[in-house]
């Protein structure tokens, strides 16, 4: 299986309805530009995004044996305000540190492109 299959079926399925793959069904997360993220703990070693032509997002939760994929509103690699605010309405009473991720975002965003540059990228982030 291809991450392009799995893109493909999350455009068609409602937001937050929840996929499992197994991880050796799928190659690295990386090798489709996915981007390391954020997300609500729920146990997983790592998250993974994508903004996908609709602007919605592909989310990949990535566990130890088997990846849970996602589709979100907003991608919050992008804007966390526009994500906590369509797909994490709850958080909104945390408005105190929106500016504060906003900011964690910025950086990490700077911290991951000049690791890409260090090395071959043939994602455009």
């Amino acid at each position: 299986m291809r991450w392009e299959e799995v893109e493909s079926k999350i455009l068609k399925s409602k937001f937050h309805q929840d996929y499992l793959y197994y991880k050796k069904q799928l190659p690295d997360p990386s090798s489709f530009c996915l981007e390391p993220s954020v997300g609500k703990p729920r146990g997983q070693i790592k998250n993974w995004r994508k903004t996908l032509p609709d602007g919605s997002c592909l989310h990949v939760l990535e566990f130890k044996n088997i990846y849970i994929v996602h589709r979100d509103r907003a991608n919050p690699n992008e804007s966390i305000i526009k994500h906590i605010a369509l797909d994490e309405p709850k958080l909104i009473l945390l408005t105190f540190w929106i500016p504060m991720l906003e900011l964690w975002k910025i950086l990490f965003r700077c911290i991951y492109k000049k690791r890409q540059r260090n090395g071959e990228n043939k994602c455009n982030y």
